[in-house]
């Protein structure tokens, strides 16, 4: 059997990567700190998180240079879904869409594992 690409292995296996994309989709929080309170993940934790998304080319991390900000303040940063993880989000979509068909016969009273917006 051949394994699934890398970037797909370890989405499905990280939860919190489907609760990520589902916020960005939803376009209401797009900084970077709003995102990680409205995940409510510790920073490092979130940090990390991102760092793998974006290496994989499913989440962009951006500057945002127009904003102003006072003087020696904060750059503000701002996280989106790429292409790719707009992608990914379909693939997740179809996984939960699965799981909740053939809960039964896994005996999951239901399928909250592998639920998106969860």
């Amino acid at each position: 059997m051949v394994a699934p690409p890398k970037h797909l292995a370890y989405v499905l296996a990280h939860p919190k990567a489907w609760r990520l994309f589902a916020l960005l989709e939803q376009g209401k929080l797009d900084r970077y700190e709003q995102v990680r309170k409205g995940l409510g993940m510790h920073p490092q934790t979130f940090l990390r998180l991102v760092r793998q998304l974006s290496a994989y080319d499913l989440v962009w991390v951006r500057v945002d240079s127009r904003a102003k900000r006072p003087r020696g303040g904060p750059v503000p940063v701002h996280v989106e879904l790429s292409p790719r993880g707009r992608a990914m989000l379909n693939i997740l979509r179809s996984t939960e869409h699965a799981a909740q068909q053939h809960r039964q016969e896994f005996g999951w009273k239901n399928a909250e594992l592998l639920t998106v917006n969860g």
